[in-house]
């Protein structure tokens, strides 16, 4: 049942903390993706802001737009938020009290893992039914401070996180803290979207999330190989915003680097509204326009098709 494609980014868990390394690989584990080990940024306050604002607009929802259908098939934004509230209490079970009671059923390739997960967030979400909204708001709001409390607790430089869009190895934590963040902020632009709202595009956490997301490109891009030298360019702009991500093939991997390489084999311009849902799987290209892309064809369809999230890309 693979009903959550660009709804869920993947389970949550550490190194030695969680079931992650039970999952499947294609990508070469011995391939160096150069994750820096300093976060580029403290984490512990955007969560504050995004919860901030998640309670801000549950708040704001008549009792009509409770039940509205949001982008997630078969559910509604109630359905979403108890999946918010689930994301909370799975990370603070397995990351802060070491607790993990659902370990994923050995020996299964993607697909597999991907139905079993999926079957999962339904099954709490069908649990969650019993809640009102106010309930859920109330407890969202409980659970925010825990987890910006959790996270300020954790080394962010640590490897120990599985983030398995952007790595087959473990990673610095804070990559795990950024996948946790978009996958919180997500959720509310696909609720803001339910209600009939445009996106929250302000910069202050459309870029950390960008940010985080784009570590997906270079992993992706891995079974791509290219001579030394030559790089692919991504860029994005929006209102009040504008990023550029250079990307440089060192010969067997692809590495994020200040200036762009040549020859420009590659590259992508997108609005910020298509760069979050390109990357996470909510991409309409009826209804938020077409994608520039060009270049080397191989390359072009490996990252019209790179997604920050498991699974296969719509």
């Amino acid at each position: 049942m693979t009903v959550l494609l660009g709804c869920c980014q993947e389970d949550r868990s550490h190194t030695g903390r969680g079931n992650s390394d039970d999952r499947p690989s294609l990508y070469d584990e011995t391939a160096a993706v150069a994750i820096p080990s300093s976060p580029p940024r403290q984490f512990p306050p955007l969560f504050q802001l995004e919860r901030a604002r998640l309670s801000e607009l549950l708040r704001s929802l008549s009792p009509a737009d409770w039940g509205r259908p949001s982008p997630c098939p078969g559910w509604s934004v109630l359905g979403l938020a108890c999946h918010l509230l689930g994301d909370d209490l799975s990370l603070m079970a397995g990351q802060r009290d070491g607790h993990h009671g659902t370990p994923a059923p050995p020996g299964l390739d993607e697909e597999g893992f991907i139905s079993w997960l999926d079957e999962l967030q339904v099954e709490w979400v069908q649990a969650a039914r019993r809640l009102s909204p106010r309930l859920v708001v109330e407890l969202l709001d409980w659970a925010g401070p825990q987890v910006v409390e959790m996270v300020s607790g954790q080394d962010p430089s640590a490897l120990t996180a599985n983030v398995s869009w952007a790595s087959a190895v473990p990673v610095p934590a804070w990559l795990d803290h950024a996948r946790e963040l978009s996958e919180r902020w997500i959720h509310r632009q696909q609720m803001l979207q339910a209600v009939g709202a445009p996106a929250d595009l302000r910069e202050d956490l459309i870029e950390p999330v960008l940010d985080g997301l784009r570590w997906a490109y270079p992993f992706r891009l891995e079974l791509h190989q290219r001579p030394a030298g030559e790089g692919v360019e991504v860029s994005v702009t929006g209102s009040g915003a504008e990023l550029r991500w250079d990307l440089v093939s060192d010969g067997t991997a692809w590495h994020f680097r200040p200036n762009p390489g040549r020859p420009l084999v590659a590259e992508l311009r997108m609005t910020l509204e298509q760069a979050w849902r390109l990357l996470s799987n909510n991409l309409d290209r009826d209804g938020h326009g077409q994608v520039v892309a060009a270049g080397d064809a191989d390359i072009v369809a490996a990252l019209m098709r790179t997604r920050a999230i498991i699974g296969t890309p719509k």
